[in-house]
Parts: structure tokens; C-alpha cells; sequence
């Protein structure tokens, strides 16, 4: 009797249990193979731990800009060894380390490799030794824009020649073409997950242009067709565009009214970035608002000469811009961030050493630094060629600022 009394009980109790086990917080319990929900009270947290929202992952690359490479004959032949060979390495000697402190450096290649089936020559046919190119990819170049007034100076032959003798030394080009395929694929690189695309014009090429059926070889100003490259480099995956410009006056540092239009409808297009050449001198910079990309563009009008035998006031001065682009990956924005700059100064081999020299124009405070067959005229011009380039880019700009030289 007491037996059953206890297993009623026991049953009555399980009743119970399962008939009252609700609860918004449950826990489940497991007894041979039977499963009960028990109750529990809700307690709140005594504290509450917010994690930081993740931080942006950003990337930033550094562009080095210069102006005209050109080759007038006295450097040639200064770079004449006795041997019967070119070598135009020491024109770089100095400059270099600033060439090479930068993700990539572009210059505006001013003269054309055509070889040796006609004489090499400067102004008014440009015709230069490869070993001038050599020389150019030793200093730290990595893309060259071919585009300009003097990029038919061998006529097509040697407009294709060129290209070759660029390619043969893996720097990249723009502006000037080997058919239509390569004019229509528009340069876009990938540096460290920046996606920079590169175009290139020219306003002429002194009277002399490729044939009717081979329009594809040069890219000439041309506003829809600079409209639909920026907007095509931008749909190709292109987070930042820079159109460089070959145009202007010669030895006028201020942009004439066609170099602001062109400047403007790249702008319009999508482009963040505007260069210059062409007028042989520095001309200024500027920093302007863009709706197309509803950011701050920069444009420089022309970065004037680099290295050329030109020696007058203004045109044997140079500079070294360089323009940082920032990416952030998180909030998919690439802008440009800040533009710094180096002036040059060219020693033409006018004294004891034989050869066109390019120099950090702010060694010239700086004697130490300076060879010996260095005069004390050179370091005069050198001085001006600093407070000339220096002026003219911060004109409008006047917390442009200079890097430092070693």
C-alpha cells in the first residue's frame, strides 16, 4: 500500500512540474530521455561592453611628376663616349634618390628613338640615343607620356620605334600608340590597391600627324573624346584619374585661356588630377573643388623643364612634384590627399665637367653639397632657379609644401 501511495505521489509531482514550466528564458534539462523546460527569473546585466566600430582600412600611394625629358644635341654629345657608346646615366647622379622616394614617377618624354637610320639630333627633329631611355629607367622612371609637340619628329617610324625602345626597358607610356587595340586600352595600374589610370594629349605635333588610317598612334585635345576617356577609365574600376596635358605657351608661366578650358572639361569628366607641360617654364598650381567627384582636384598648368640644354632664366629650372592619392577601402573614397615639390636646376657642362646635370636647386644654400666644378655663377643660378620655381608653385597656393633634400 505504501508502495502505490509513493508512486501516485511521484507521478502527481511530474504532473506538476511539466504543467508548469514557462518561462522567456528557458534552459533545458535532460533525465532519461525526457526533456523539462525549467523556469528561471531574468536578471539583467550589471554592465554593458560596446565594441569600437572597426577602424577604416585606408591606403595612401605617393606620384612623382615631372616635366619635359628632352635631348637637344650638346647633351648627346656631351654623353659621347670615346668608345662611339651614349651614356646619359650621370645627368641623374644627383636627382636620383628624389626620382626613386615615390610609388611611381612619371615624365613627359620630349624626343623620340628612331635610331640610327637617320643622324641623332636635338631641336627641331628630336632623334636621341636609346641609351637616353637607358638612363631614364636607371633614374627611377616608371612611366613616361609620349604625347606632345615633337612625338612626330621621325615621322611614324620612329613615333613606333620609340614605343618599342620603351617597352624594351618595362616603363609604361600613354599618349602615343602601336595600334588601335593598344590607343584603347586606357592605363590603369594598380598600386598597392589603388586603382590610378593615366591619359595622355597633346595639343600638336608642329604640323606633322600620323595618317588618315592611323589616327589610333596620337592622342590630340580633343574635349568629347578626353570626356568619354576619364568616364571610361572610371568604369574599367579606375578610382582616380589623371589627365596630362601637352599644351601652352612657350615661356609663359601663366595657363592661357585654352589650357583652363581643357583643365575644366577633364574636371567635369571625373579626373582629380590635371598636369602640364609643354611652355618650358613652371607654371602654377591650383587646388579647386570638382562636383563630378564632389572632392578637391589639383592641377598643375605645366612642371616646365626637367632636363634640356635650354639655359635662359626660367627654362634650366625644374621641379619634382609629388602628389599623394589616399584610399579608403572601407568607405570606398579615393581623394587626392596633398601635393609637395623639389626644385631642380640643370648645370649644362659649361665649365670643367662635360656633361647636362640635374641638381636639387636647394643645395644651393648649401655648399657642401656641391661638386667643385660647380662655379660660383652656377650656384647663383642655381639659387634663382629655387626662388623662381618656388614662387611660381605656391603662388596660389601657398602652404604647398617644399620636402626636404639631403
Amino acid at each position: 500500500m505504501f508502495k502505490i501511495l509513493s508512486l501516485l505521489t511521484s507521478i502527481t509531482l511530474i504532473g506538476f512540474l511539466a504543467g508548469n514550466c514557462k518561462t522567456s528564458e528557458k534552459t533545458t534539462v535532460t533525465k532519461k530521455d525526457e526533456f523539462c523546460e525549467i523556469s528561471k527569473p531574468f536578471e539583467a546585466p550589471q554592465t554593458i561592453t560596446y565594441l569600437p566600430p572597426p577602424a577604416d582600412s585606408v591606403s595612401e600611394i605617393s606620384i612623382n611628376l615631372v616635366g619635359d625629358l628632352m635631348c637637344h644635341l650638346p647633351q648627346t654629345n656631351n654623353a659621347r663616349l670615346s668608345n662611339g657608346e651614349y651614356d646619359f646615366n650621370p645627368s641623374f647622379e644627383y636627382i636620383k634618390p628624389y626620382l626613386q622616394d615615390a610609388d611611381i614617377t612619371i615624365g613627359n618624354l620630349e624626343t623620340t628613338f628612331a635610331g640610327t637610320v637617320q643622324p641623332y639630333a636635338g631641336y627641331p627633329a628630336f632623334n636621341s640615343p636609346d641609351a637616353y631611355c637607358t638612363a631614364v629607367k636607371n633614374a627611377g622612371f616608371d612611366f613616361l607620356v609620349t604625347a606632345n609637340n615633337h612625338s612626330m619628329d621621325t615621322r611614324e617610324a620612329g613615333l613606333l620605334r620609340t614605343i618599342e625602345v620603351i617597352k624594351k626597358h618595362s616603363l609604361g607610356y600613354a599618349g602615343t600608340y602601336l595600334n588601335q587595340r593598344d590607343h584603347d586600352s586606357i592605363r590603369i595600374l594598380d598600386i598597392k590597391g589603388i586603382k590610378l589610370g593615366i591619359l595622355n594629349y597633346t595639343y600638336g605635333t608642329n604640323g606633322s600627324y600620323p595618317g588618315s588610317a592611323h589616327k589610333y598612334m596620337l592622342n590630340v585635345i580633343d574635349s568629347a573624346g578626353i570626356v568619354d576617356a576619364v568616364k571610361t577609365a572610371k568604369s574599367k574600376g579606375a578610382d582616380i584619374v589623371l589627365v596630362f596635358y601637352h599644351m601652352g605657351v612657350e615661356n609663359v608661366t601663366e595657363p592661357t585661356q585654352a589650357q583652363k578650358d581643357a583643365v575644366r572639361f577633364a574636371l567635369e569628366a571625373g579626373a582629380a588630377l590635371v598636369i602640364g607641360a609643354h611652355p618650358h617654364v613652371v607654371g602654377p598650381t591650383q587646388k579647386l573643388y570638382s562636383k563630378a567627384i564632389d572632392d578637391t582636384a589639383f592641377v598643375a598648368y605645366s612642371l616646365g623643364n626637367f632636363l634640356s640644354n635650354q639655359y635662359w632664366r626660367y627654362t634650366d629650372a625644374g621641379v619634382i612634384l609629388k602628389v599623394i592619392v589616399q584610399k579608403n577601402f572601407t568607405k570606398r573614397i579615393t581623394s587626392f590627399k596633398e601635393a609637395s615639390f623639389v626644385p631642380t636646376w640643370v648645370y649644362r657642362g659649361d665649365g670643367v665637367k662635360k656633361m647636362h646635370i640635374l641638381f636639387p636647386a636647394q643645395w644651393a644654400s648649401d655648399s657642401t653639397k656641391l661638386p667643385q666644378f660647380l662655379t660660383r655663377l652656377h650656384r647663383q643660378k642655381m639659387q634663382e632657379a629655387f626662388d623662381d620655381t618656388r614662387t611660381m608653385l605656391t603662388k596660389n597656393i601657398p602652404a604647398l609644401k617644399l620636402n626636404s633634400v639631403k
